[in-house]
């Protein structure tokens, strides 16, 4: 039997990929590190086609029949869930701040509208068999900071996970907590296996293990694409690679990198959140699903079509694009979530 149960997750902008099941070495239980996982990934150019190129509605960019079925399964839901971050490799400051403050920013309902925090409510809708809604907030619970690289420039799918549970107590610094999501994020110069090749970023759970006291935890892992792969994991601020040859848009925060990892963070905390264990919210084969922000690839504003992002607001003292505000006077663009309660892929909007 495989011991690997490999997860797809398609998105326009980004090649996805979520993995479950699989448990890390530890004491309890080793395995040949060696191993490489079956993996299953849907590269965006299957769908984003040349073809196709008028402009049209959003929700022409997915099925009609889009739904994201309910699969009786635990969702990340209630109260505020904490984020503990891995950042692997070479982090500025700025960089740590424009992450820190977009994840304060789902829960900040005090900042111009559309928000990241109205984004994030799009998530009410998914609800658990006990009627208990995805988590409201989110909050920094902790963070590790790997300059050493120490598990060197290139990491196996593998090395995410053991990072994870190395961190945990009680060697080190995060404690096992299961309303929680643990997120490695990796800096320009560290290449990780497929990454660019077929993934962006990935979303996955650990097997029960006495690490993580006997349940499963959930974790993510982002890469920042700017140098090894910015048309295929940072679009818009890239060129696109398929459709319209449009001009790359500006970046909020003056940082192309960062802010095209935001938006592949905001697509793994809503797949994380809404279906954690593939067994939540997701639409088609379970080893293949579309889940709340893959099923609405490629659309952050009306009139998106293959190639364009859409109808977004533009900063008028940098030309920078965004649409979303966050706390401490930031700006985000955050992918459209499909949203349960009209059935449709919604953008950040007005509140």
């Amino acid at each position: 039997m495989d011991r690997w149960r490999g997860v797809r997750s398609t998105v326009l902008i980004m090649i996805i990929c979520t993995l479950h099941g699989y448990s890390a070495g530890s004491a309890q239980q080793k395995r040949n590190p060696n191993d490489k996982p079956k993996l299953q990934f849907h590269d965006r150019k299957l769908l984003n086609p040349k073809l196709n190129t008028g402009k049209v509605d959003p929700q022409a960019l997915v099925n009609d029949s889009l739904i994201l079925t309910y699969h009786n399964g635990p969702l990340l839901a209630g109260g505020t869930a904490k984020l503990y971050l891995i950042l692997y490799g070479n982090w500025s400051s700025t960089q740590r701040e424009i992450v820190y403050d977009f994840i304060s920013s789902i829960g900040a309902h005090d900042v111009p509208s559309p928000s990241v925090a109205s984004w994030w409510s799009l998530t009410k809708g998914y609800t658990d068999t006990a009627g208990s809604i995805v988590t409201e907030a989110m909050e920094v619970g902790g963070e590790m900071y790997d300059s050493t690289y120490s598990l060197g420039s290139y990491l196996r799918v593998i090395d995410i996970e053991n990072l994870v549970l190395s961190s945990l107590h009680p060697n080190g610094v995060f404690p096992t907590n299961h309303h929680a999501v643990y997120v490695v994020l990796t800096s320009p110069d560290v290449k990780v296996q497929d990454f660019c090749k077929s993934q962006c970023a990935s979303h996955f759970a650990t097997k029960p293990l006495d690490a993580t006291d006997g349940r499963q935890l959930i974790y993510t892992w982002i890469g920042n694409a700017v140098d090894q792969c910015p048309k295929k994991c940072i679009w818009p601020f890239a060129p696109a690679e398929f459709g319209d040859a449009a001009p790359a848009l500006i970046p909020p925060n003056g940082d192309a990198g960062i802010d095209g990892m935001i938006i592949n963070i905001a697509v793994m905390l809503s797949g994380a959140a809404t279906n954690p264990f593939n067994s939540g919210y997701y639409q088609g084969d379970g080893g293949a699903p579309l889940e709340a922000a893959t099923a609405c690839a490629g659309i952050f504003g009306k009139g998106a079509y293959p190639g364009h992002p859409g109808d977004v607001l533009v900063d008028q003292s940098t030309g920078a694009s965004f649409n979303a505000h966050g706390v401490n006077g930031r700006k985000y663009l955050l992918p459209a979530l499909w949203n349960p309660l009209d059935l449709q892929c919604t953008p950040p909007q007005n509140v």
